[in-house]
């Protein structure tokens, strides 16, 4: 359903954003993680046809962004990082605005626009001018908007930036809902490490408008190694020594009656650890692994290419 090859923009002299590639099947949530400035929101507005890229190619539901704009604008629905809401208008009127351009009839945008505002919680806020809003109600309405023409591809950017725990909660499960029971497709721009690994199958890194890695959860996971956690009978030294033997095993360190070790592929290194550790005469209490956070992830790509490129300086 969206479709990006190689994408590339630039502003003047300044590279944006260079070679972004990545596909997102019917029914998915895939994420674009990065800094503010990393090239997510140019990403999504090239796709969205809001931009024209400098290099490469890209498809949405069907449609080249290059030739078949007006197409594409038509089935998606954009949430940008600033809302840009007609303040002087309500949120019905402004609704019912939209479902018109949209060419919703009357009733039908009406009904929709109902819906969405009760499941944001401002239905009976409707009739208030958007200037009085808060910033997360404005927010909210923004996500109304996207979602009014019930578009087949969404583009979220920061869906749940400025929203109360209780809001964002909602927009996360009605994400979920979409993909899983209307199959929308999702692209979700976010430095919200933990709603990324909550929401997304697959995701991208970006830094630098450069796209530094691509995976599930899991897959990015076992790039960086999984910590474990041995604890002894006893941790006599040719014990450490009989683990350090075991293939796979990297970055032993013994610490208050534990010993951590990582590896990438625990589920095979694991079984040889406990064999070696026996064989050698030693009595394996517990073995675990230490939970890893998507954030431990981003942190080692981008700490890792901050430090290559101190090093290159």
């Amino acid at each position: 359903m969206i479709e990006a090859k190689g994408l590339a923009k630039r502003f003047g002299n300044r590279e944006a954003l260079h070679s972004i590639t990545f596909q997102v099947e019917e029914g998915e949530i895939y994420g674009l993680l990065g800094r503010n400035g990393a090239g997510k929101t140019t990403t999504v507005r090239i796709l969205a046809c809001l931009l024209r890229a400098s290099a490469g190619a890209g498809r949405v539901a069907g449609y080249d962004i290059a030739t078949q704009a007006p197409d594409i604008r038509a089935r998606i629905g954009i949430l940008t990082e600033v809302p840009g809401l007609y303040e002087r208008l309500s949120a019905w009127e402004y609704l019912d605005f939209f479902g018109d351009v949209y060419g919703l009839s009357g009733p039908e945008r009406r009904a929709r626009a109902e819906e969405l505002l009760r499941m944001m919680g401002i239905w009976e806020l409707r009739d208030m001018r958007l200037r009085g809003y808060s910033k997360g109600m404005k927010q909210k309405v923004a996500i109304a908007r996207a979602l009014l023409h019930r578009p087949r591809v969404v583009f979220f950017d920061e869906p749940t930036a400025a929203l109360d725990p209780e809001s964002a909660k909602t927009v996360r499960d009605y994400l979920q809902y979409l993909a899983g029971e209307q199959r929308v497709t999702v692209l979700l721009c976010t430095h919200n490490l933990a709603e990324a690994e909550r929401l997304c199958r697959r995701l991208s890194i970006v830094r630098g408008g450069r796209q530094v890695a691509e995976g599930t959860p899991a897959e990015l996971k076992a790039t960086i190694g999984q910590r474990m956690i041995l604890r002894l009978r006893e941790s006599r030294p040719e014990l450490l020594a009989a683990l350090a033997a075991v293939d796979g095993v990297e970055e032993i360190e013994a610490v208050d009656g534990r010993v951590y070790f990582k590896t990438g592929y625990p589920e095979r290194v694991n079984p040889r650890v406990i064999a070696g550790l026996v064989a050698a005469g030693g009595e394996v209490v517990s073995l675990e692994a230490e939970d890893v956070e998507l954030e431990d992830v981003y942190l080692a790509f981008v700490r890792g290419l901050e430090s290559q490129e101190g090093a290159g300086a």
